[in-house]
């Protein structure tokens, strides 16, 4: 039985030279894997497939490319060493249950793909401007005052702050909605666009 993947976020940024390099961020993997020079078994936290190279991100930190020597496994086989690390913050984000009968609770709170509590439109221009103060927020699809903030020396003009509304564009799984560009009236991640357009 596999178990449900983690989003692979990450706190990097987007630059014109690391476009489209994401890959596609996998939906579920297997319980425990091995790399060619593991010594015990981990968890995988995150996956990502890009062209023919398949890759998990762990729970303790490292990541495993599936190459020659890689295993994975439904059950450990006897007599195996499991990383204590990767299993505690697996059973304490809810992946799965622990493999200890009647241990203690374990609680781990990773960084998840949720809805963010001021949509990510807020205080930008990802809008369509319907009137000289109002726009459509392209991000959300609420309808919002438009202001200019800043002060002299720092000044802009977008939409004003305000809560996510019923149409939030999804976050991508590797950036969530910290880099969205509006590209061609369409709002998208910066690593989604495609190389051809200008930055």
């Amino acid at each position: 039985m596999s178990v449900v993947l983690e989003p692979p976020l990450t706190t990097s940024g987007v630059t014109p030279w690391t476009r489209n390099l994401w890959g596609e961020a996998l939906a579920v993997g297997p319980r425990f894997i091995r790399g060619p020079r593991n010594g015990r078994w981990h968890r995988p936290r995150s996956g990502t497939r890009r062209e023919d190279r398949v890759s998990y991100n762990l729970w303790c930190g490292p990541h495993i490319k599936v190459e020659a020597g890689f295993a994975e496994a439904e059950e450990l086989p006897p007599g195996s060493a499991l990383c204590g690390t990767c299993d505690g913050r697996a059973v304490g984000a809810g992946q799965d249950a622990w493999m200890v009968e009647g241990g203690p609770d374990l609680i781990f709170s990773p960084r998840r793909l949720t809805a963010p509590k001021r949509c990510p439109g807020s205080r930008t221009m990802l809008c369509e401007e319907l009137a000289w103060n109002v726009g459509k927020c392209l991000v959300c699809g609420v309808v919002t005052p438009m202001r200019s903030s800043g002060g002299p020396y720092n000044s802009h003009w977008g939409m004003t702050n305000h809560d996510p509304g019923p149409d939030l564009i999804a976050g991508c799984p590797f950036h969530a909605w910290r880099e969205l560009r509006l590209v061609e009236g369409v709002v998208m991640c910066g690593c989604r666009i495609p190389r051809e357009v200008e930055s």
